[in-house]
């Protein structure tokens, strides 16, 4: 027994079915129906029955959910400590926080590592750098644990400043055994035959690539998704696509190719740097201004 099947099982009490289970976890219903089931192989008992429209607890299970919900709080309890210390210390050693809100992507450590050691050294100070999805970030950013938020795409909230830093070409990323994968350039014309991820979390936080290009008349049927097994599922079996940054560093996958939009339909994305509103520290003033004159070189850094 272990703490995620003990999470997993929780889940699924308060979901009341696997699917429910899985969506407010962020993993595939799969994973979730197997840990369930090693959990009940352990201990020789079903929890669950199992029906076509939910899941119904055995009176074993709801006697065990008992005893499962007070340990995951003490467990919670344990994180949030060592977590508030960690946080302590980060603050205590002068740390520049910054986050960027985009998905992960296959060689994101050593993007992450690279911008890290270059911005650090531009700002004489030790940057801390990483991914996210944007609304993860925004309380951080107004609680003071990170310094700045940088976003894809134009980014509004009356507790944030936005200042655009400049622009990125776009993707489109897809499938090495895409029927459009052949093409040089693509068209949003190209496209419409295909469906195109909304990555929730992202897509629905800021003007992100996808929004700019809806609004400006892409057609593709536009299909939520929620995990990245979902997403690798969408677009190695479902000829779908995402849209992204079109940077070489942002696209190396041997499963996947990423293909730049021909010159009418090339439509850069904004680059923000995000602050909350009224506490912009002598840090973060330094790296906006660095970013806004600077910016250039951060690009030829990523290799475009």
């Amino acid at each position: 027994m272990n703490i995620q099947q003990l999470r997993y099982f929780c889940s699924v009490m308060n979901a009341g079915s696997f699917s429910g289970a899985a969506r407010e976890a962020n993993v595939t219903v799969q994973a979730v129906s197997k840990a369930i089931g090693e959990l009940e192989a352990e201990l020789g008992e079903p929890l669950f029955v199992r029906r076509s429209k939910g899941a119904v607890p055995t009176s074993f299970g709801l006697e065990l959910s008992r005893y499962a919900q007070q340990a995951l709080e003490a467990f919670d309890k344990v994180g949030d400590m060592f977590e508030a210390r960690r946080t302590d210390a980060v603050k205590a050693d002068d740390t520049f926080r910054v986050l960027l809100a985009v998905p992960y992507f296959s060689n994101h450590r050593i993007v992450c590592a690279g911008l890290e050691r270059f911005l650090s050294k531009q700002l004489g100070t030790r940057v801390s750098f990483g991914l996210c999805m944007g609304y993860e970030a925004v309380p951080q950013l107004l609680s003071g644990d990170l310094d700045a938020l940088i976003t894809i795409g134009e980014y509004s909230n009356p507790l944030c400043d936005s200042v655009r830093v400049g622009t990125l070409p776009v993707g489109v990323f897809l499938s090495s055994k895409h029927p459009l994968r052949k093409k040089k350039l693509v068209t949003m014309s190209d496209l419409a035959p295909y469906p195109v991820c909304h990555a929730e979390g992202l897509d629905d936080f800021n003007e992100t690539i996808l929004n700019l290009y809806l609004r400006c008349g892409l057609a593709s049927k536009v299909v939520p998704i929620r995990t990245q097994d979902e997403v690798k599922h969408f677009v190695m079996e479902e000829h779908g696509y995402t849209m992204g940054v079109g940077i070489p560093a942002f696209s190396i996958s041997p499963s996947w190719s990423m293909l730049r939009f021909a010159p009418e339909d090339d439509l850069p994305v904004s680059v923000c740097a995000v602050s909350a509103k009224d506490q912009k520290s002598e840090q973060y003033l330094a790296f906006e201004h660095f970013m806004l004159k600077g910016f250039s070189r951060v690009l030829s850094l990523l290799g475009t």
